[in-house]
């Protein structure tokens, strides 16, 4: 055996192993399946019994071993025996439903837990983790992969033991009666069981195949469908539709694959199936016409061979479908195998409240390749104070305010909060003491008030109110046909972008945070709203300490600190006006904002002189 497939088969043991972890909680309802696995057994032993007495007794006018406690004609036996036949398949029906129910109850509780787990984890994961990989790969891990654990449960474990329950019943009493056709009978089963074993290595690759090649055509979809406004309006349809059904074409293909190699393998289990069934069929005819066994004897034979190799059929169908599970519940606990990167220490404290002093000590951050996105940033804002930060496009703005929540831990340096390393506090508690108003807002659907009270559901109505005042909120209530309780659709569709934006900033007030993030509160917003939605957050911002990115200057000109960063590095610091008259970085945005460009400012003067 080579190392490759013994490294697979430890990878297939474990996935086994952690699948029966979640199977645990319910072992009370787990005995009572096997219990009904084993009277199904002992219901399949004796279903071919009446139709050896018909064929024997009632037929070949044999005499009836067993003592009867009535004297029957030949005519009494037969209704008996038909009886018989009929009460043991309707008990088989009623066990198999009371079987099937508990069964996929057990499945579905475990598809349930296992999804509880993995998105409380995907909760705690930091966003490093989702900047590297697609959210629509996520979605199908979380919504269709979870299903993998059921499926290993009901399709696997059961027909499984299931198959090899009858296979030991049917044995004993096969070698009771016949130990030579019994022989015949017990060689075929590990041959088939070997073919499972080896066939089933290549569908597990093939579903591993199938898996990914799914979850590349939905999120393929899911990016045509949600970028729609941006597609029709730069007329690429026909790209996006060519990039959809280039991913639908591979996603078939590989389903395609699958499906025929199972069907393949299904016909080679059938054909094995039809080898014992022929060999034991031969020899007991053999034997029945040389009056060593009775034609009866035959027929449980050959009963008991559909009986057994049903199962170990139905298995072979699945193991496909078993292999795929397989697959998913790799993909599952990769995702639960991941590591948050921001994540309490052992003994990290809960805070009550906070000052809201912030300070960065020597602050280097890389979001993992060899680039920085922030390098040996130092500074300090005192509770209460307004700190802006700006800076051209990718300067490193977001990624500077983005470490006072801890959506990330800086690589090199410390962020302090009243003197205390954020790692030395609760990532949770921290979290509750910021207000976050990002750059592109993003509601939920649900209603207006309902996205409002996203992070404070227990507000009062004055306090839902006074955000809504503050944010500029309640000037555009009117205009909507429920008010506050308006469903905006979704990602906010109901609403304009600058409606939308007030709506994230009543939100982030509403929280009465101690520091509050403004990511370019207003860029979606006119002038005259901007003026009235910045008069309303400055009455908040007292005793606050704030941080706003701005690529509007005339926003800060009252901050207490202004933070000049350029490729990630803290080029200039102080106010306003020490700033403006300092000649560098920031004077120059500055005049590239608000001064007209030279060949408009030429030409002005031009029409004045004509004038």
């Amino acid at each position: 055996m080579s190392q490759a497939t013994r490294s697979e088969e430890r990878k297939a043991a474990g996935t086994l192993r952690r699948v029966a972890g979640y199977l645990s909680p319910y072992r009370a309802r787990f005995a009572a399946a096997l219990s009904f696995v084993g009277l199904n057994a002992a219901l399949e032993l004796a279903r071919p019994w009446p139709l050896k007495i018909v064929v024997d007794n009632v037929l070949g006018g044999k005499p009836l071993a067993v003592a009867a406690p009535l004297e029957l004609d030949a005519r009494g036996l037969l209704v008996v025996a038909c009886a018989a036949l009929l009460a043991l398949q309707v008990v088989l029906a009623v066990v198999s439903v009371l079987q099937n129910r508990i069964t996929i109850g057990i499945g579905q509780r475990m598809v349930t837990d296992l999804r509880a787990e993995l998105v409380a984890h995907l909760q705690r994961l930091s966003l490093g983790f989702f900047g590297r990989r697609p959210g629509s790969d996520l979605v199908y891990r979380v919504a269709f992969d979870t299903f993998s654990v059921q499926s290993m449960a009901m399709n696997g474990l059961f027909p499984l033991v299931t198959a090899l329950t009858l296979l030991v019943g049917m044995s004993i009493v096969l070698f009771r009666m016949n130990p030579f056709l019994a022989l015949l009978f017990v060689g075929i089963a590990p041959l088939l069981f070997v073919t499972i074993r080896f066939v089933g290595r290549r569908i597990a690759a093939l579903a591993t195949t199938q898996r990914e090649s799914e979850s590349a055509f939905f999120s393929e979809t899911q990016r045509g469908v949600g970028a729609i406004h941006v597609v029709q309006a730069f007329t690429a349809e026909q790209i996006e539709h060519e990039r959809v059904m280039d991913a639908s074409d591979r996603a078939l293909d590989a389903a395609l694959k699958l499906y025929v190699f199972e069907t393949g393998y299904a016909g080679l289990v059938s054909v094995v199936m039809a080898l014992g069934t022929s060999l034991v069929l031969y020899a007991g005819g053999l034997q029945a016409l040389a009056g060593t066994i009775s034609a009866g004897d035959v027929i449980v034979f050959v009963t008991y061979l559909a009986s057994l190799y049903g199962p170990i059929h139905a298995l072979s169908q699945t193991t496909g479908l078993i292999q795929g599970a397989t697959a998913g519940a790799r993909r599952t606990f990769e995702v639960l195998d991941a590591d948050p990167e921001v994540k309490d220490r052992p003994g990290a404290r809960a805070i009550p409240s906070t000052r809201g002093a912030v300070r960065f000590e020597n602050v280097s951050f890389s979001y993992g390749d060899e680039s920085f996105g922030l390098r040996d940033v130092s500074f300090e804002a005192p509770p209460g104070a307004l700190v802006a930060v700006v800076g051209p496009t990718g300067a490193g703005k977001t990624t500077l305010v983005s470490l006072v929540p801890r959506f990330y831990d800086p690589t090199e340096g410390r962020v302090l909060l009243d003197g205390v390393d954020l790692r030395d506090l609760q990532v949770r508690s921290l979290r509750r003491h910021v207000g976050i108003v990002p750059q592109a807002p993003l509601l939920f659907p649900a209603t207006l008030e309902q996205n409002v009270r996203y992070g404070r559901p227990e507000a009062t109505a004055a306090e839902l109110a006074h955000a809504c005042d503050l944010a500029g909120v309640t000037r555009f209530l009117p205009q909507l046909p429920h008010g506050l309780a308006t469903k905006v659709g979704p990602e906010g569709q109901q609403l304009s972008q600058g409606q939308a934006q007030r709506v994230t900033i009543a939100r982030a007030l509403l929280k009465d945070p101690r520091i509050l993030i403004l990511d370019e509160p207003t860029a979606s917003l006119d002038a005259e709203t901007e003026a009235f939605v910045m008069s309303g957050i400055e009455k908040v911002m007292e005793d606050r300490t704030t941080f706003v990115i701005a690529h509007r200057l005339s926003t800060v000109r009252r901050a207490d600190l202004l933070l000049v960063l350029e490729a990630g590095r803290l080029i200039e610091s102080g106010t306003y006006e020490s700033l403006h008259r300092a000649g560098g970085l920031f004077q120059r945005l500055h005049e590239a904002q608000f001064l007209p460009a030279p060949d408009v400012a030429a030409g002005a003067q031009k029409n004045g002189d004509a004038a």
